[in-house]
């Protein structure tokens, strides 16, 4: 196995293939510190221009440690991709390596033009399976292939060719080889193919997503086995690695890196992470198996079906779901709504007996659930987030759509004080179900409570009600308020003040990477309450 990759000495032989966890460079800068074992830090795949990518569900657990995707290649565009590179920190045993795609030779060379200065390789991506007019639909074209690597190979930086596991005959790989390439990648996910609940794709795209997990294992391992027959050039493989037995059977086919993904990693928060692939090391190394037991099996991942039981509308734009079913969850954790017609998002846990939800109508699908009616039916996956340890008295602040995940905090902590801020009565909730008297509201037309913003007088409620933990749920604009004044004056230790930031969520188990802070950490799995 080798600690250096095309002569640039690199900390682990191990990546994170593109696509998985890394996806925000926050999260990839992050874990470049913190885990030393990922020497590749593969970033997700980026085109020439803006694309959104598919809207939710975009993943789906099949079976334990199997997944499907359709995330449909979303980017930032080149230009903002290399900003961010440019401004990148990272340890100097890392190789930096940018997964690129496009749907033509001309696409690819001008993502490469902009890319490759900041950076230590590129990875062409001629694998994705749900790509339109990319991704393996560009590898069928042989011809084109090879045109791509000649033109990207122009910008002076080493190439590595990312192969699907259905195009790895002899013929792909020679088109990657007479391009150039001085490595290759194996495997992308399997597909496309669909899976459905209840007789429901779940997938919102209509040509399905790709497989990936322990269900894949073989494909890679043969994959590999049949690229290192006809080139002596690194190879990096991926598709089902878990345990040390899986490197060594990629080992044994001719694999000189190793790709960790969603064979193991979902569910884990950041340390979680960390240690797993200390543990892997060490097991490579010795013989052992003990990484393996740290892979989460049990993770919420199975949709269950719930009626509505009532809904109410509280302000214009801010409704109350009630289902009849109740549904256990923890403060401070959120759950997945699905619907097979209208897509999925998230959402806090208002309650849990009954179970309700508190939601402001802000596009499609919360437009969607204001126009529900008793009876209707959703699908429902979680719950998701950690809920922080309450150390002595607990202050909980919320503003906006932040109060629909501070009512367990109050349910469970009933000594509790909440401070609330809305911007008129009409979106404060009926409160006298919250499990504690000490209530205090503010609005800023001084219809309800106390006229004005509660950080004028934050700090004073903190030192009156001898406050030990606080809970802040809220806008962006609201927690950098709150914050300043909770940790500059008053005398909190700052591991006790937590902070939940609406973020973008699109899997809830870590795996999508989209809802990253500004720390590196993913809301999803090491928060939300951060």
């Amino acid at each position: 196995m080798r600690n250096e990759i095309f002569s640039k000495k690199i900390s682990g032989i191990y990546t994170i293939p593109s696509g998985i966890v890394m996806t925000q460079l926050p999260v990839l800068e992050r874990m470049a510190y913190d885990i030393p074992e990922i020497g590749i830090l593969t970033t997700k795949s980026i085109s020439l221009d803006y694309a959104a990518g598919n809207r939710e569900p975009i993943l789906a657990n099949m079976s334990p440690g199997n997944w499907i995707n359709a995330v449909k290649l979303p980017s930032p565009g080149a230009e903002k991709f290399a900003e961010g590179l440019s401004k990148l920190n990272k340890p100097e045993n890392r190789f930096v390596l940018a997964s690129i795609v496009g749907k033509d030779e001309e696409k690819f060379c001008k993502v490469a033009e902009i890319i490759a200065p900041h950076v230590d390789g590129l990875e062409i991506n001629i694998s994705c399976p749900h790509g339109v007019n990319k991704g393996q639909t560009i590898a069928q074209d042989r011809e084109l292939v090879t045109k791509i690597f000649k033109g990207v190979k122009r910008f002076g930086k080493p190439v590595v060719g990312k192969l699907s596991p259905k195009f790895y005959d002899e013929e792909s790989i020679n088109a990657v080889l007479k391009g150039g390439a001085d490595g290759i990648a194996a495997i992308n996910t399997w597909g496309p193919e669909h899976f459905e609940v209840d007789g429901h794709r779940v997938l919102t795209s209509p040509i399905g997503g790709g497989l990936s997990g322990k269900q894949i294992l073989e494909k890679g391992i043969e994959a590999v086995r049949e690229i290192r027959k006809r080139t002596s050039l690194p190879i990096i493989g991926s598709g089902g690695i878990s345990t040390a037995q899986d490197v060594y059977r990629y080992r044994d086919a001719g694999a000189d890196y190793f790709g960790v993904g969603s064979a193991a990693l979902p569910g884990m928060n950041t340390e979680e992470i960390r240690t797993y692939f200390k543990v892997l090391n060490k097991d490579v190394e010795n013989g052992t198996n003990f990484a393996e037991a740290l892979i989460k099996t049990e993770l919420n991942t199975e949709y269950e079906k719930i009626k509505v039981k009532e809904i109410k509308q509280i302000a214009d734009d801010l409704f109350s779901l009630k289902f009849k079913e109740p549904f256990e969850a923890k403060a401070g954790q959120f759950v997945m709504l699905w619907s097979p017609r209208e897509g999925e998002k998230p959402f806090s846990v208002y309650n849990n007996e009954p179970f309700e939800i508190l939601f402001q109508t802000r596009g499609c699908f919360t437009e969607y659930l204001s126009n529900l009616e008793p009876g209707n039916e959703l699908y429902v996956r979680g719950p998701y987030g950690n809920s922080p340890k309450v150390e002595g008295k607990l202050l909980l602040v919320g503003g906006g759509t932040g109060i629909a995940a501070l009512k367990l905090f109050a349910k469970e902590n009933p000594d509790s004080t909440v401070l609330i801020g809305a911007k008129d009565s009409a979106h404060i909730p009926d409160m006298s179900d919250w499990n504690t008297k000490n209530i205090i509201i503010y609005t800023e037309d001084g219809s309800l409570g106390k006229q004005g913003f509660f950080t004028n007088d934050l700090k004073q409620i903190i030192r009156e009600n001898k406050i030990d933990t606080v809970m802040n749920c809220g806008p962006k604009g609201m927690l950098e308020a709150v914050l300043r004044i909770e940790i500059v004056h008053s005398r909190i230790s700052l591991p006790n003040i937590h902070s939940s930031e609406e973020l973008l969520t699109m899997c809830g188990v870590g795996i999508c990477g989209r809802c990253v802070a500004k720390n590196g950490l993913r809301s999803c799995v090491d928060g939300t309450f951060i």
